[in-house]
């Protein structure tokens, strides 16, 4: 997957925020033009290839919020999300997919995660999911 098909809209003008984001996608080309984009929004972004090197950072600092990959090999996006939890319960976590099922976006929610996103995913949307997501550093979406 290249990272062009994940999004439908021009990368945005740099804004400077200040936020910590942590991405995490096992596919190399996802997880760094996520990065870069929001890095163009204004966010700090360090990024994870997978959900055990997340989990590490996370012992080392704290982030914002998180954005992970569902699929990935080892540790994948629920499991992240539930060390994640375990390790900071207010950090707010989105997962993100392009294999959505109810029960998967039910499992999510049941573990904590603010948010669901399916790829490929509008820029805007994802933005404003975080935007809602960073101030609060509070639990899970409620539906």
């Amino acid at each position: 997957m290249n990272v062009t098909d994940l999004f439908e809209d021009e990368a945005p003008v740099i804004k400077k925020r200040g936020e910590h984001i942590l991405v995490v996608d096992d596919e190399a080309d996802v997880r760094e033009g996520l990065g870069k984009l929001l890095e163009m929004e204004g966010y700090d972004v360090t990024t994870a290839e997978n959900g055990l090197v997340a989990v590490e950072r996370a012992k080392l600092q704290r982030f914002d919020l998180v954005l992970t990959d569902l699929r990935m090999p080892g540790m994948d996006g629920v499991e992240t999300l539930m060390e994640l939890k375990r390790l900071h319960p207010g950090m707010p976590v989105i997962v993100v997919t392009a294999y959505a099922s109810h029960e998967t976006a039910a499992r999510c929610e049941r573990e904590g995660a603010y948010g669901y996103v399916m790829k490929p995913f509008d820029l805007d949307e994802l933005l404003q999911v975080i935007e809602e997501a960073v101030p609060t550093g509070r639990g899970p979406l409620q539906s």
